[in-house]
C-alpha cells in the first residue's frame, strides 16, 4: 500500500477501496430493509364512532371531584409520609438493636476474659498466698501465751485447723462483748423506767396537794364572803395555775337520787356577792352542759351544806385551765347567749374552726 508523504511532516494513508465499497453496500442494504419493514408494518386508519367530547358532567361536579381528589391526595401524602417515618424509625431501631447486641457481646467477652485472667492470677499467686497465710498463723501461734508445753511438743496442727480455731476465738469474743452491751442497755432502761415512775409519783402527789390547797382556799373565800370577813390571799405556784385535770372516772358510777335533784340556781338564797357570782357560774355550767355528770350533784351539795368542794369540780377545772378550755367555754357561753337558736355542737365546731376567736365566730354566725 503506497503512502503519500506530505511536506508538513505527516503521512497520508489512502483508503482501502474494496473494504470501503463493501461497507457502503451493506449499509445501503440495511437501509432498504428498514424502509421495507416500515412500509409493511405501517398502522392502518383508525375507525371510531363519532362522539361528542365534553359536556357529560357539570362544572360543579367537576370542581367537587377536584376538591375530593385534592383532599385524598393530601391524605395519601400524609399517610405515605407517616409510613416512611415508621419505616425509618424501624430501621433505626433495628440498627440500634444490632449495636446493642454487639456491645453486649463485647461486654460478655470482656467479662469472660477478666474472669480467665483472675483465675490465672489466682493460680499464679496461690503458692505465695498459702505461704503468707502460714507465716501469719505461725506468728499468731508464737505470740499466743495460752499454748501449753504439751501442745507445743505435740504434732503441729495444720493451717486449716489453726485458722478455724482463730475464727472461733474471735466469734466467742464478739458474742461476749455483745452480751455485755445488751446487759448494760437493759440495766440503763430499767434505771430510766424507775426514774420516770418516781417522777410521775412525785408529780401526782404535788398535784393532789395543790388540788386540796386550791379547794380549801376557794371554800375559805366563800365562807369569808358569807360571814363578812376579808379572805386571806392565796399564794399561787406554777402548779396552782394549772388547776384543770380531767377526772371522768365517776361518769360510769350510778348517781344518787338525793344528789341528782339539783336546785335551780336562780332559787338559791345567797348572802354575798361571791356566792352570787358562784351561782351565776353554776347556772352557766348547767346551761352549757358539763362534761362530768357528777359535777352538778356534788356542786349543788357543796352549796347547800357548805361542804368541801368535791374533787370532781377541782379536777374538771384543773383540766380545762391546763388545756386552754376556759377561754373555749367562755367563748361558747357568749355565743350561746348571743345565738340561742343554734345547737351546742354546731357552736363548738365553729369555735374550733375559728381557733377560739370570738370575733371571727361572731362575724361568721351574724349573717
Amino acid at each position: 500500500m503506497p503512502f503519500a508523504h506530505s511536506a508538513d511532516g505527516y503521512t497520508k494513508i489512502p483508503p482501502n477501496e474494496s473494504k470501503r465499497s463493501k461497507l457502503q453496500r451493506n449499509a445501503q442494504k440495511e437501509e432498504e430493509e428498514l424502509r421495507r419493514w416500515k412500509e409493511e408494518n405501517r398502522p392502518g386508519p383508525i375507525q371510531l364512532a363519532p362522539e361528542r367530547l365534553g359536556g357529560a358532567v357539570s362544572l360543579a361536579e367537576v370542581r367537587q371531584r377536584q376538591q375530593v381528589e385534592l383532599r385524598q391526595s393530601k391524605l395519601r401524602k400524609t399517610l405515605r409520609k407517616e409510613e416512611m417515618d415508621q419505616k425509618k424509625r424501624q430501621a433505626e431501631e433495628e440498627e440500634n438493636e444490632k449495636k446493642k447486641a454487639l456491645q453486649r457481646e463485647k461486654a460478655t467477652k470482656l467479662e469472660m476474659r477478666k474472669k480467665q485472667e483472675d483465675e490465672q492470677r489466682q493460680k499464679l499467686y496461690q503458692d505465695d498466698k498459702q505461704m503468707k497465710t502460714e507465716e501469719f498463723l505461725q506468728r499468731m501461734e508464737r505470740s499466743s501465751s495460752s499454748v501449753s508445753m504439751a501442745a507445743s511438743s505435740s504434732i503441729p496442727a495444720s493451717s486449716w485447723t489453726k485458722s478455724h480455731e482463730y475464727r472461733d476465738t474471735r466469734r466467742e469474743e464478739e458474742n461476749s462483748d455483745l452480751l455485755k452491751k445488751k446487759e448494760e442497755q437493759r440495766r440503763k432502761a430499767e434505771i430510766l423506767e424507775e426514774k420516770q415512775k418516781q417522777q410521775e409519783e412525785d408529780r401526782k402527789r404535788r398535784t393532789e396537794a395543790d388540788h386540796r390547797r386550791v379547794n380549801m382556799a376557794f371554800l375559805d373565800r366563800l365562807e369569808a364572803g358569807s360571814s363578812g370577813r376579808v379572805p386571806e390571799p392565796m399564794t399561787q405556784t406554777p402548779e396552782s395555775t394549772n388547776v384543770w385535770l380531767d377526772d371522768d372516772d365517776d361518769d360510769d358510777e350510778p348517781q344518787d337520787t338525793a344528789l341528782s335533784t339539783v336546785p335551780n340556781p336562780s332559787q338559791l338564797h345567797t348572802d354575798s356577792e361571791e356566792e352570787n357570782a358562784l351561782v351565776w357560774s353554776i347556772s352557766v355550767w348547767f346551761s352549757v352542759g358539763s362534761r362530768c355528770r357528777c359535777l352538778r350533784n356534788r356542786l349543788a351539795e357543796a352549796l347547800r351544806w357548805r361542804r368541801v368542794l368535791p374533787p370532781c369540780l377541782s379536777c374538771s377545772m384543773n383540766q380545762m385551765n391546763q388545756q386552754g378550755d376556759c377561754g373555749h367555754m367562755w367563748t361558747l357561753m357568749k355565743l350561746q347567749n348571743r345565738f340561742p337558736y343554734y345547737e351546742l355542737d354546731m357552736l363548738e365546731e365553729i369555735i374550733k374552726q375559728c381557733n377560739g376567736n370570738y370575733q371571727q365566730a361572731y362575724e361568721l354566725l351574724d349573717v
